[in-house]
Order: structure tokens, then sequence, then C-alpha cells
């Protein structure tokens, strides 16, 4: 009975695991719900050597709340021909998420388009792509513009300051929800900035905002869609889904999708286990079966955010089977255009000389002033807390695993059949092997023919953690589960054949804190500051009736524009402009 107990315990504690695996909800019974993205970026007009910053907004525009269907959106760069010429997957917590592309030499002077989209708004029966036009100028190269980008510059009579047209046609567009203001409207280099947020409701006003500093110039820059405008516009749409949905929404996180062919054609391919491994310190496992046709799905959760994985058949004819990943069907941007596209003239020079040798000297520097990286959250293995642990350095040390065994694991028993070795526990209620193998990793990776753990030194061993009772995972049960954790994280499998596959995933980009520095320290009064941007803060989350952002001026003279996008929770749109001087 209590054997019962242990494993139902069990169950339910893999239960999100398990529910992992699938879809909870058909497709039939989400169609109606909706969802739309809206992008808030710097700026839309780059120089080589700069970073275009972005924070991505999902809205169900039925109530105009922040939508939580989707957990990973998507963000490209495609130039004047819609080819994509750069590529982000974005973490999506509470229908937000940020990122950046780095702009390098190899994008050519011309129009591009900033695109983004979640797999579920691709299904929409109208066009489910957010776009904003971007103008790029590669001060290096001048030769081989498209014949798209040629005409733009060829017609490029422009003689007014877009910017001050923008400045001009600038509203408070936020229903007078928040003001903003700064201690004064003029600073010197290096001076402290305060940016004051302040709402115009008593017990404050409760949203999700992105807050960008940039200075002016005159260089010609598409007029980007604020999110009042957006939100305006999305609610008078058609924001259904198609009824055959294409693509699957990514409800729990990204869906990594592959099938399984039989060498013998007779072979069933239904309910094959399937094992994917993101070895590692803090590693993932996920097991999956397959469907009739070989298919299987794995929803990878946000951590680890590594990308090597190993991904195998985990059947005893294991050699009998291939495994192929699909690839992730393209959506068809040929039918986006460029709005108004961008060209120059020759009033444009003295501006892009300057901001290119800001740019130089700023990635100069970059060592001293890079962005860091937001720490993740730590994987706790899928085991814990029933594992125990040996921490091998507290024992007399063992070349083999053999006597490692024998002398340190009372757990742990191992046999030889001819000259395969296989590795059991024992289960702590004497039930032998009721259930079954047990499971063997090593840094989270699966291995099925432990003969080469037989054969690998074990003073690269740092502990052996095991559970030593029958357990439930996924669609397998195991006769306990044994982890060996390597000092580096470093084990390389000596398995190979066509049921196991090494891959390369293309995971969402990791948060960054962005760099800003602190002039109230003399540490860094040498440090030229040739930055164009202030400011770039993709999180601020208002709670209260007021918040102060605090940053600090450049060496760079003249005019920075304000810019405050976002929503609140209620279904608000705020979107503000402002203008300070440095001197």
């Amino acid at each position: 009975m209590k054997k019962i107990i242990s494993i139902l315990i069990l169950l339910f504690a893999t239960n999100n695991l398990v529910l992992g695996q699938s879809i909870p909800t058909s497709i039939s019974q989400i169609n109606s719900i909706e969802e739309s993205l809206y992008l808030h970026c710097n700026t839309t007009t780059l120089l080589s050597g700069e970073t275009l910053l972005f924070k991505v907004y999902a809205i169900n525009p039925h109530n105009k709340t922040f939508s939580t269907v989707s957990k990973i959106g998507y963000v490209e760069m495609l130039d004047s021909q819609n080819n994509s010429v750069m590529t982000q997957k974005i973490n999506l917590k509470n229908g937000t998420g940020q990122g950046d592309f780095f702009i390098t030499t190899t994008l050519k002077t011309g129009n591009y388009k900033l695109i983004t989209y979640t797999n579920w708004t691709l299904n929409k029966t109208g066009n489910g792509v957010y776009q904003t036009d971007v103008f790029i100028i590669n001060p290096f190269e001048r030769n081989d513009l498209t014949e798209t980008d040629k005409k733009a510059f060829a017609n490029n009579t422009q003689t007014d300051d877009l910017q001050t047209v923008q400045k001009e046609e600038t509203t408070k567009a936020n229903n007078n929800l928040l003001t903003v203001k700064t201690d004064k409207s003029k600073y010197v280099t290096r001076e402290k900035i305060n940016l004051v947020i302040h709402s115009a409701l008593e017990n404050g006003l409760k949203g999700n905002f992105s807050v960008s500093v940039r200075k002016t110039d005159s260089l010609p820059i598409a007029k980007p869609t604020n999110s009042v405008d957006f939100l305006n516009t999305v609610a008078s749409k058609n924001n259904s889904n198609a009824k055959k949905s294409r693509f699957l929404p990514e409800l729990r996180g990204e869906i990594l999708s592959g099938k399984i062919t039989a060498k013998d054609g007779s072979k069933n391919l239904n309910d094959k286990v399937v094992s994917l491994s993101i070895p590692g310190k803090y590693f993932g496992f996920k097991m999956a079966k397959t469907d009739e046709s070989g298919r299987f799905n794995f929803i990878l959760d946000e951590h680890p955010g590594a990308s090597n994985a190993v991904i195998q058949v985990t059947e005893k004819d294991r050699s009998e089977y291939t495994i192929t990943l699909e690839e992730t069907e393209k959506p068809d941007f040929k039918t986006l255009t460029t709005a108004n596209p961008l060209g120059l003239n020759s009033k444009n020079k003295s501006d892009i000389e300057n901001r290119s040798i800001a740019n130089q000297i700023e990635n100069n520097y970059y060592l001293k002033k890079r962005d860091s990286l937001i720490n993740s959250t730590k994987t706790i293995p899928f085991f814990h807390p029933l594992q125990k642990e040996y921490i091998l350095d507290d024992y007399n040390r063992f070349p083999t695993l053999k006597e490692t065994i024998i002398e340190i694991l009372k757990e742990v028993y191992h046999k030889k059949s001819k000259e395969t070795y296989s590795i059991h526990l024992r289960d702590y209620t004497g039930q032998g092997e009721a259930y079954g193998e047990s499971l063997v990793m090593i840094d989270g990776l699966q291995l099925q023919d432990v003969n080469e753990l037989f054969e690998y030194d074990m003073q690269n061993i740092y502990k052996v953690s095991l559970v030593n009772q029958g357990y439930v995972y996924g669609p397998k049960v195991f006769n306990g589960v044994i982890n060996f954790v390597t000092k580096k994280s470093d084990y390389e499998t000596k398995a190979s054949g066509d049921f196991i596959k090494t891959v390369t995933l293309n995971r969402p980009q990791t948060i960054k804190k962005y760099f800003h520095p602190d002039y109230s320290e003399k540490k860094s009064e040498r440090i030229p500051d040739y930055r164009y941007q202030l400011l770039w803060q993709p999180e601020v989350i208002l709670t209260g009736e007021e918040t102060t952002l605090s940053f600090f001026a450049s060496d760079i003279k003249g005019e920075f524009q304000i810019s405050i996008e976002g929503f609140t929770d209620n279904g608000n749109a705020v979107s503000i402009r402002e203008f300070i001087t440095i001197e």
C-alpha cells in the first residue's frame, strides 16, 4: 500500500512534466483566443556598429489586456527583398519580452523591416505580423544597393528634418494617465538626470512600459506607430484565427518537433519513447511518445537556456530507427511592403560621420561598457527533493565505477552479461526491479549503453545523485534514477547511430541588463563617453503613484528625445514624448 501511495505522489509531482509534452487543450477550443503584437524600438534609423533595442508587447485585442497565450515571440529583420537577415526568439512573460540586434557591417545601406509575431498570430485570417520600417546606414560601403533602395536614394529630395516634424506632431497620447518630467530641461555633459513618471490616479497606475532616451539628429527616420494608435487600429481589425490552424500555439514554451522512421518499413511507429537531454550543470530532460506516424513534440522550458541537446530513441530496438528533427515552417513575408522608403542626401553627411566616429569609440571601449546578462533561475533536477547524494571527495576515491559502486554507492549494483554492463538500484521497499530498468544519466544526459561509464575515470566525477524507488517520468516508469555529475559538466557520450542525434537549438535570447555609467563614482571619469543612447529601460512596471529613473548624460551634446510606450493592466495604452537638451 505504501508503494502505491509513493508512486501516486511521484506521478502528481511530475504532472507538469507530463503535461509539458503535449498541448493540454485542442486547437479547436482555443481558436477563439485572440493575440496581437506591438513593438517599441529605441530608434528606426541605425548605423553599422549600433544596437537596435526592442520591447515586445503581446496584447489581447478583444479586451486590450496583456495576452498570456504565447510564451515565445519571434523578431526578425528583413531586407528590402523580404529576406530574413537576423532572427531572435524572445521569452514572453505575462505578455512582454525584450531583446536586441547588433547592426553589423555585413548589412548594406538600405531600407529594412523589423517584424514580430508568435506562432499563434501567424494563424490569423489577415496578417498576423507586426511591422516597423527600419533604415540602416553602413558608412563603410556605398555600393551594390538593391533596385528599391536605388530608387529611394535617387528620388530623395527631402529638405525637412523628419525628427523636427515628428517633434511637432508629438502629442501626449496617453489619456492623461501619466505625466513625465525631468528635474531640468537643460543639462551639462555627464550630469545626473532624474526622470519622474507620475500617475494621474491617486492609487497609482499599474502597467508595463518601456523607456528610451536617445539623441535626435537630421538623419531620416521612419515614424513608428505609437502604442495608442496600435491599440485603436488592432481593435478594429478581424483578429480571429483560421479554422484550421497551421502553427501550434506555444502555450508553455518552445515547441521542438521531430519524427522517427523505421529501417524496417513494417515496424509500428506508434507509442515509441523519445528523450531529449540538455546536459550541463543545470540540465533539462524531457520524454515524449510518438504518434502513429512517428512524430513527436517536446516543449522546452525557459531554463536551462543552453543550446546543445541530445535527442534519442529510448527503446530496446533503438538501432532500428532513424530520428530527424523537423525544420520550423517559415511564414511567407513576400507580401510585406515598406511604407515610405527612405534615402540620404548631402545634408546627412555630417551627422553620419559624427555618429560613425562615436560608434567606433564606444565599441573600442566595449569591455569597459559591456552589458551584463541577468542571472537566470537555476534549474532544479526533476527528481528533487527525493534524491540522495554522494559527494565522492567525502570518501576514499576509487579509479573505476565498478569499485565506486562496491565501496561507496550502497544502493547501486551492476550486472554484466557477456560484454555488456547494466546499472541497477536497490529499491528501499524491497520490490527489486518490479518497475523495469533504471534511468541512468550523466550531467543530465541519458545513457542507454552504460559500458562507457565503466571505462570512465571516476576522478572526473564530482557527485552521484540517486532515487532508489519506482519513478514515473513522462510516459515511462523507471526502477529509480541515478545521475552522475562531472566536475566540469562536460561529458560527451560515445553513443552513435541513426537513433541518436546531437543538435544545436535556437534558444531565446538571454535577458540583459544594459550598461549605464554612474558618474557619482570617479572610476569612470577618464573613459570617453560617446553614447547616443542615454537610457534604455525595457521593463518599467508601475505599481505606485510615482516612479523615478536616474541616469547620466554623455559627452555628446544636443537634443535628446524621451520616448515612453506601454500598456496599463486595465487595457489603456500610453505613449509619451518629451525632449531635453545637453549643453
